[in-house]
């Protein structure tokens, strides 16, 4: 399952829970729409909730933070970004001895 796919589905799920305590809170009596307040906070986290697991599904702003990628793409993709890495990591070194033998070079001519 893809990181997006779990998103979607934890937020899915925590909004129909929140939705459904919104409910039994309205039919309690316990919570009010007419009165703006505290009791407000739980349907609004539920409507958000909701929205951002269907945000998900469209490519909305948190498909940046859980791709929609499958266990191999994602594996093939680290692998790439490390190989990537240490490519630079051997030039950075390369340069290093480079500049050290030139400096060492230059103190024994003086």
């Amino acid at each position: 399952m893809s990181p997006a796919a779990s998103a979607k589905r934890i937020l899915r799920g925590t909004g129909l829970g929140l939705v459904l305590a919104s409910g039994l809170g309205l039919m309690s009596g316990m919570l009010s729409l007419t009165e703006l307040g505290p009791s407000l906070i739980i349907p609004a986290l539920a409507i958000l909730s909701v929205y951002l697991a269907s945000s998900l599904e469209k490519g909305g702003k948190l498909s940046k933070y859980f791709p929609d990628e499958s266990r191999k793409e994602m594996v093939s993709r680290v692998e790439s970004d490390l190989m990537i890495q240490q490519k630079d990591l051997h030039i950075t070194d390369a340069w290093a001895n480079l500049e050290e033998s030139m400096l060492s070079n230059e103190l024994e001519q003086e």
